[in-house]
């Protein structure tokens, strides 16, 4: 259990140094606003989904 969680955590590190990238040359970007909006929402969810599943993983490995 104990490797799923450093998985997950490992996902959620990797997600948060792409975003960190991503949003401001996606928002610097002068083409197809809407699609640019909707990666940096889909991050945000994938992002925020990660961080309820390392919470939830922090019960079983404790």
């Amino acid at each position: 259990m104990q490797f799923i969680n450093t998985l997950t955590v490992l996902a959620l590190v990797v997600v948060s140094f792409a975003l960190i990238v991503a949003v401001p040359v996606l928002y610097a970007s002068p083409e197809d606003s809407g699609r640019s909006n909707r990666l940096i929402l889909l991050g945000g969810g994938v992002w925020v989904g990660l961080v309820l599943l390392n919470w939830g993983m922090s019960f079983f490995v404790v």
